[in-house]
């Protein structure tokens, strides 16, 4: 089957979706919709589709199956909660899913109840080698994942990519308890990046650590091995037998690299870059992306990189700022005040127009030309 995709947000990341869906042989870009007259004109020069300024207006003209909201974080809320109004097999919006649990609830229980497959976030964790990776921990070849290390030292933002990761390696198991802090105002509801611990309750443990250091990106460590992931190239390592290790030294025993399990290319090969035609190619990771969704329809399970993964996300690092405006203290999950919220900056939070000047969105999105408009 040939899904008809309605896109709706034409701006910087927009095209990128709308290419990796009309790469994809299940899937084609039939209509788009954005209220902005440039992003519309130059959306419609390299498409070719029905553009409209209302997306239910599109949605009711275009028998639309997989709906594509890719918009800031302040109207993706509303949006969704619109789409799920009409007769649709699958959403995919972009990440953070909003501000608020509250909203989150909304999203996600909404599209479940609908019947509707709900993808949140062009996600590493949707890339086929990492599932691979987990397979391979899964067999038992290094043993139960014991402990999780998340080195992001850098951004000040909750990052969904690193927690996405944690919890796919941790089973996407429940989180019992986490301790953390922020960097800033713990009181302040503005996203400032959050550090601690994170307790599963299938008692893989989690760090996050917020100080930059040598080990950027996630260790999954394993009672015989590890895994690492540095978000551009993943490696599985393997210890000796721990018996036979320690008749040796007295020492831990040592780590060897585990060859032609993993493809260890380059995760985010062509993600951003310009095509032969100038426009931004959507990259491996967004094709990777396109296609959860459709295996979701065709094989009635959640998206790997579902809404309720993005909803648990967006918990996680609540949770941990609660924490610290808690005096440091255990906060459980989940929690009972769906209130709370983090505000992204505003670079996520509005339009990309709006935050970096009409000039630097046109060169960053690709395509355009003096006189498209």
């Amino acid at each position: 089957m040939v899904y008809r995709v309605g896109v709706l947000g034409c701006g910087r990341k927009g095209p990128q979706h709308a290419r990796a869906w009309q790469l994809n042989p299940n899937a084609e870009v039939v209509a788009a919709t954005d209220t902005d007259p440039e992003n519309r004109q130059l959306f419609q020069k390299r498409f070719g589709v029905p553009m409209y300024t209302d997306y239910q207006e599109m949605l009711r003209n275009e028998n639309i199956d997989i709906a594509a909201p890719i918009l800031p974080v302040k109207p993706n809320h509303e949006v969704v909660m619109g789409c799920t109004a009409f007769d649709l097999k699958g959403i995919l919006c972009e990440k953070p899913i909003t501000d608020s649990l509250a909203n989150a609830d909304e999203m996600v229980e909404a599209c479940r109840r609908q019947g509707i497959k709900f993808g949140c976030g062009d996600l590493d964790r949707n890339l086929p080698d990492y599932w691979e990776a987990k397979q391979y921990i899964d067999s038992g070849a290094i043993g139960d994942v014991v402990s999780i290390d998340i080195h992001m030292g850098f951004g000040a933002e909750w990052d969904i990519q690193s927690l996405s990761i944690t919890r796919m390696f941790a089973g996407d198991a429940e989180v019992a308890w986490v301790i953390g802090w922020v960097d800033g105002d713990p009181m302040s509801d503005d996203d400032q990046g959050q550090a601690g611990y994170i307790r599963f309750v299938n008692g893989i443990e989690a760090f996050r650590h917020r100080n930059a250091d040598a080990k950027s990106g996630i260790e999954v460590n394993c009672a015989k091995g590890a895994f690492h992931t540095d978000f551009s190239y993943l490696s599985l390592w393997r210890t000796e037998d721990l018996t036979a290790a320690r008749k040796k030294t007295s020492g831990p025993p040592r780590l060897t690299k585990v060859e032609g399990v993993l493809d260890e290319r380059y995760q985010h090969e062509g993600s951003g870059e310009l095509d032969e035609d100038g426009w931004r190619w959507a990259g491996n990771r967004n094709i990777a992306t396109v296609q959860s969704i459709i295996d979701a329809i065709e094989g009635h399970v959640e998206p790997s990189g579902s809404g309720e993964n993005s909803r648990k996300c967006l918990e996680i690092a609540i949770a941990l700022r609660e924490s610290h405006r808690l005096g440091h203290v255990p906060v459980q999950l989940p929690l009972t005040d769906r209130s709370l919220k983090i505000t992204p900056p505003m670079s996520r939070w509005l339009d990309k127009k709006q935050t970096v000047g009409i000039e630097e969105y046109r060169r960053s999105i690709g395509g355009w030309r003096p006189g498209d408009v």
